[in-house]
């Protein structure tokens, strides 16, 4: 193929202005620039081709961790000694502790824990590792803020229990999370793991995040655990103060040798280099102890242009690192963009997991409007400067929209937060019609400006690139601040000046700005993660109730990995009786409009949701509509069927144990239940793979529970007697212990000991326990024990386990009993509150004349 293009250029006078020669032929369509075009295409096509297999979620987060390693490994200078200790630590036999790197920021954690897992990952290959038994070790590191989703400690501790091929169900919950955290990371039967965390300071602010709640006291044998903090924030001061300290390393500042070697290695790159006077000028300063100090200032050094003034450019250095950066921040200004760059920085900022380089270049189209009114303006303007702080996307077309479902739902929904009932029913009167129609179901999306120009985006890239990181080594990694010291800095100058009502204006201004963005775009993946978070920092409980309405984001948010979220946001939009309802009239107006497959999918989901936020009423009628569709128009297909069939065995057994105790009223509803879960576990048996194991395992747990409160009920009710049923409790218990003995969950083992406990063997039936251990409080120890492990002491198993302890023993020692009683109240106390039902029951308990 001939690559001789043949294109015609001709002069075309001289242009006085600019002082150049200008030609016809090479403007924009013409021959010569099309071909150019074309020919680059093909051959970036050819050496790069696009692969459209998709990746699961967690491979794309593998992948965001392992780029964040490879990049902070690279160069580690001056921490050899720290370097050593890690392996000798990993190396060894387990203590039970972990390791602690414990530093200021800037002082080069990061890399020291980046180094030590890319040295353990080539150990453990090539088994260099003592006491890995056959299979070798595992080895997981999660670098915290490396990734989206990373900062959270729910996310964090899924992808863990992921990654360490936890077998059973890995809850959404963060309490949940903490608790099999705990049970995975001290169980001897885990396999060989080394795991490293880096910054655990920079977690999501939460109780479980500063409490280290998640991290067991005593780490399994088989566990080595390292992790990195700033010293004296709130996770390091709850990690020395446990019974056991852990092993702590002090990661202080570098020495005289190692600085002058970063610097000359740094500057090296570069072919620049610093006389004697110069570096002993830059390593006086107090602030070159710290490593990314010393890095930043070597970059300023290297970007300055007057060679025989860089001995006074040291000298005007600032002797501290957020200081530096609020410099180089003043310099980027002046030289790099203006208002573009500090509107670059306040949208990176603000935004939740840093931003796409194109959604940057789209925000910054608008260049501007992106300045927000001055204090002095904010101050004359008074409320009015509230009004411009999101210019929402409103044409003729959308007025009636905004005008109906602002009064209307607004009103619900700040009625119904304002009271915090979430279980309140909300205003039959709304109409979610409004949202749903396919003509007034969105405003028509505003024309967006060009992005901004690639020249300009280039100036103010240029500049930052050194301070920025993409989530992930593809290019649609999102930018975001390389280290979190640039992010505080950020705050200081921008958003730290002026009076504490000004300083919450300018967040909101922008948060603003990225909430009309977001609202706009048709990437659903990054809507469902932006857009509800901008809202929620809006207070904007209307507009985020419109956006958690979109099936799209419904679909995104209400997956296992991220149904924590959106449970969040309900409760700030208005509370789950108002997504019961909103969610029952989108499908409403969804039925007349998509096919019957899609339909019975999506109230499937939004059911499960529903159970999931206690809204068991609206979940059941949405279910039954799906059963009937899945029965009647789609073939009846059997893993559908035993999906719809547990979940809603799932929701009617939630219901029967609001009561606070099995009684004769109950039958009807124990009966119902294990008709449903009978059919349930007829259509899940046959199908294959773990995953159906393990629910059918679940299923053979709830129903063993129920047939279990039947017998206890007494009465016979159609078909069913109450010995039957004891029988069958029995049956159903030792399948599903056996399902979850073979899966190694030892959680729902656990709760399978206590039904055991609970409904099948009797300690005043001697022809019953003839021959056989049936002692009731030896297998209400060994359902405790296991309990514990699983879930540790604060869990409502554990408490239901402890109260019939104290019911068991009751009769026959008062005072022992007593004391199972009173620790089933502080385990209630601790979980539910005081003044929850079931706290009050066991409360009403401990408090009769009897004790």
């Amino acid at each position: 193929e001939s690559r001789v293009v043949s294109y015609n250029c001709q002069y075309n006078g001289i242009d006085a202005a600019a002082n150049t020669v200008r030609v016809k032929g090479l403007e924009a369509g013409s021959v010569f620039v099309q071909s150019v075009l074309e020919f680059f295409k093909a051959r970036i096509n050819h050496q790069y081709p696009l692969d459209n297999s998709s990746m699961d979620q967690l491979e794309v987060i593998r992948e965001a961790h392992e780029a964040f390693l490879n990049s902070r490994s690279s160069t580690v200078l001056g921490r050899d000694e720290i370097l050593d200790q890690i392996q000798d630590f990993v190396c060894s036999p387990g203590s039970g502790i972990p390791m602690v790197i414990v530093g200021v920021a800037g002082a080069g954690k990061s890399a020291i824990i980046a180094r030590s897992a890319a040295t353990t990952v080539n150990k453990a290959q090539n088994h260099d590792i003592p006491g890995g038994s056959n299979k070798g070790w595992n080895v997981f590191y999660h670098f915290i803020g490396a990734a989206p989703g990373s900062t959270d400690l729910g996310f964090m501790l899924q992808r863990m229990l992921k990654e360490l091929k936890y077998v059973g169900e890995i809850p959404a919950d963060t309490e949940s999370l903490v608790r099999l955290s705990n049970i995975t990371l001290s169980s001897p039967k885990l396999e060989p793991t080394v795991l490293f965390f880096d910054a655990l300071n920079q977690l999501d602010k939460s109780k479980e995040s500063e409490q280290v709640s998640w991290l067991p006291f005593e780490l399994s044998p088989n566990v080595r655990l390292v992790c990195s903090v700033i010293n004296g924030t709130p996770c390091h001061c709850s990690l020395a103060g446990r019974a056991v300290e852990p092993k702590e390393v002090l990661c202080g500042p570098l020495d005289l040798a190692s600085r002058r070697e970063i610097v000359d290695q740094v500057l090296t790159k570069f072919n620049k280099k610093l006389d004697t006077v110069q570096m002993d000028c830059l390593l006086a300063k107090e602030a070159s102890a710290n490593p990314l100090w010393l890095s930043i200032a070597c970059e300023e050094l290297r970007v300055f242009g007057l060679f025989n003034k860089v001995t006074e450019m040291i000298k005007d250095l600032a002797d501290g690192l957020l200081e530096l950066l609020e410099q180089v921040l003043t310099r980027f200004e002046e030289e790099s963009g203006g208002h573009l760059m500090v509107a670059t920085l306040c949208l990176l900022e603000c935004s939740r997991h840093g931003l796409l380089e194109r959604e940057l270049l789209e925000l910054l189209g608008e260049d501007e409007t992106l300045k927000p009114p001055t204090e002095k303006q904010f101050i004359e303007k008074g409320p009015d400067a509230a009004q411009e702080i999101s210019k929402q996307a409103k044409t003729e077309n959308s007025s009636e929209l905004a005008t109906d479902l602002s009064k209307k739902l607004h009103v619900t929904v700040e009625e119904t937060y304002r009271k915090t009932d979430f279980d309140k029913k909300v205003d039959d009167e709304f109409d979610v019609a409004d949202i749903e129609d396919k003509d007034n179901a969105k405003a028509p999306l505003s024309k967006r400006p060009a992005p901004l120009p690639a020249a300009k985006w280039a100036v103010v890239f240029r500049s930052l690139k050194p301070f920025l990181r993409p989530c992930g080594d593809s290019g649609e990694g999102r930018l975001d601040f390389y280290h979190r010291a640039m992010s505080k800095a950020v705050r200081r100058k921008y958003f730290k000046s002026g009076s504490e009502d000004y300083r919450k204006f300018l967040y909101t201004w922008w948060h603003g700005k990225l909430a009309e963005y977001f609202e706009q775009i048709e990437n659903h993946d990054r809507k469902a993660e932006e857009l509800p978070y901008h809202l929620e920092k809006l207070l904007d409980h209307s507009r985020l109730a419109r956006c958690l309405l979109e099936w799209p984001v419904f679909e995104k948010l209400s997956s296992d990995e991220h149904n924590i979220e959106l449970l969040r946001s309900w409760r700030k939009a208005g509370g789950y009786a108002t997504a019961a309802t909103l969610y029952g009239q989108s499908l409403e107006q969804l039925s007349s409009q998509t096919s019957d497959e899609e339909v019975a999918d999506k109230k499937w989901r939004v059911a499960r949701f529903l159970c999931c936020a206690g809204q068991y009423q609206e979940a059941e009628s949405l279910l039954s509509d799906a059963i009937e569709l899945e029965e009647n128009k789609l073939g009846a297909r059997k893993r559908k069927m035993a999906d719809l069939f547990q979940l809603l065995a799932d929701i009617k057994s939630e219901v029967s144990k609001l009561a606070e105790f099995i009684s004769a009223h109950d039958t009807r509803k124990h009966y119902d239940v294990i008709q449903i879960a009978v059919k349930a576990i007829s259509l899940r048996k046959n199908l294959k793979g773990d995953e159906n194991k393990y629910q059918l395992g679940l299923i053979e747990l709830r129903l063993s529970f129920h047939y279990g409160a039947f017998f206890r009920v007494g009465r016979t009710y159609k078909d069913l007697t109450a010995p039957d049923s004891r029988i069958k409790c029995e049956v159903h218990c030792h399948n599903a212990l056996q399902i979850f003995q073979e899966l190694g969950d030892a959680g729902h083992m656990a709760e399978a000991y206590q039904n055991i406990a609970t409904f099948v063997y009797d300690d005043t039936d001697p022809a019953q326990n003839k021959g056989v251990d049936r002692n009731l409080a030896n297998w209400y120890k060994k359902a405790l024990e296991v309990c514990i492990q699983a879930y540790g002491e604060y869990h409502k198993l554990t408490g239901r386990i402890v109260f019939n302890m104290g019911i068991v023993i009751e009769y026959k020692n008062k005072k022992e009993s007593y004391k199972y009683y009173k620790r089933a109240y502080d385990i209630d106390c601790e979980i539910f509150g005081p003044t929850h039902p079931t706290t009050l029951r066991t409360k009403a308990v401990i408090d009769e004349p009897a004790f």
